[in-house]
């Protein structure tokens, strides 16, 4: 059906009203909240001919990913929705078991332990839901709006057009398979082995008085913005001289702000970056990422606006007990043109920009 490169960039209808919704990490509930609010009904149809946009990672970590990902995929059959691949949704593809997908992957008894109870995926239902996300592009646009996971990133985007393969797993592996050999031409590539051997366990050990590695600094660096599908799909890194544990091993490299350099007249909208609608719980190595309130628009044009905030924790409430009322964490939406946000507690907010 989508046999060209620019599959991986798809239209978004013209003269069309949006609400673009974040990351939802198989909370069901919270979206059914906000479809709710957002007036929709049960299968994605708006009485004024409004169309539901996701920015991806509608899955992990959340009590019902299999439930989240079967309606927005028939939304998106039926033409009511449009969906692009999140990091998350990738991981899937490309078989990597990452924290929180344990409902997928079988492989992760860790993940039982801190996220169940939750629905698991059926093995009869993942060929088909493979070959289902395979197609999701990883841009929507149109003139007056461009959605993308993480970052929108032009040198990244060139790139996908560079590569003859046009299937995003096959492009995937292509980029990830060059990239140790472009890696191993650095002078980073002697250091970063030498650490691995030295403190392979250790990269991986919470309670490691970890000190700064250079070498594997380097390689998460250049990491982070070799492979285009990654980089649109998980942003660029800098490098941060104060290491941190988070999902599983000892991080040397911190989310970089790639929007204080986005100059285009084109807003953007994006998820993944775990923005706190109360400006409390902001982890160390993310305060840094947003200085602006949570109803502000990004980046020194004010183009920008990030509208994941942090459904993706609100497990961590679970286990103390905390109800869904006195949630800090919210499932958000930004209606378009209107560029009003709605979060699932059916409150509304308009955004607003510094200048």
């Amino acid at each position: 059906m989508y046999s060209d490169k620019h599959s991986f960039i798809r239209p978004l209808p013209v003269n069309t009203a949006l609400d673009v919704i974040g990351d939802v990490h198989g909370e069901w509930e919270a979206l059914q909240q906000l479809l709710h609010f957002l007036g929709y009904n049960e299968s994605g149809q708006h009485k004024h001919g409004r169309k539901l946009v996701f920015v991806g990672d509608l899955c992990d970590r959340g009590p019902d990913s299999p439930a989240v990902l079967d309606w927005v995929t028939n939304a998106v059959a039926a033409e009511n929705a449009f969906t692009i691949i999140g990091n998350h949704e990738l991981n899937l593809l490309i078989n990597d078991p990452k924290d929180g997908s344990g409902w997928y992957f079988d492989n992760r008894p860790q993940d039982e332990a801190r996220f169940a109870p939750w629905q698991h995926y059926s093995k009869a239902k993942r060929k088909q839901l493979q070959e289902t996300l395979s197609q999701w592009p990883l841009i929507l646009q149109r003139d007056d709006l461009r959605i993308v996971h993480a970052a929108w990133l032009p040198d990244s985007i060139n790139k996908l057009f560079q590569c003859s393969e046009t299937s995003l797993v096959k492009q995937y592996h292509y980029w990830e398979d060059r990239f140790f050999d472009d890696f191993r031409q650095t002078e980073w590539y002697e250091p970063y082995m030498q650490e691995k051997q030295q403190l392979d366990a250790e990269l991986q050990n919470e309670h490691y008085p970890m000190t700064f590695q250079p070498g594997v600094a380097h390689y998460d660096l250049l990491r982070s913005c070799h492979n285009p599908i990654r980089a649109l799909t998980s942003g660029i890194q800098a490098i941060t001289q104060q290491p941190f544990y988070i999902n599983g091993r000892w991080r040397f490299t911190v989310r970089k702000p790639w929007w204080q350099q986005y100059n285009d007249p084109v807003a953007v909208i994006i998820g993944h970056y775990w923005r706190s609608w109360y400006g409390t719980g902001v982890a160390e190595h993310r305060k840094e990422l947003f200085q602006e309130p949570p109803t502000h628009w990004l980046g020194k044009q004010q183009q920008v606006y990030c509208v994941d905030f942090s459904i993706g924790a609100r497990w961590r409430e679970r286990k103390k007990a905390i109800t869904p009322a006195n949630s800090q964490m919210h499932l958000a939406a930004l209606r378009w043109p209107e560029k009003l946000i709605m979060l699932n507690n059916g409150k509304y907010y308009s955004s607003k920009r510094s200048h």
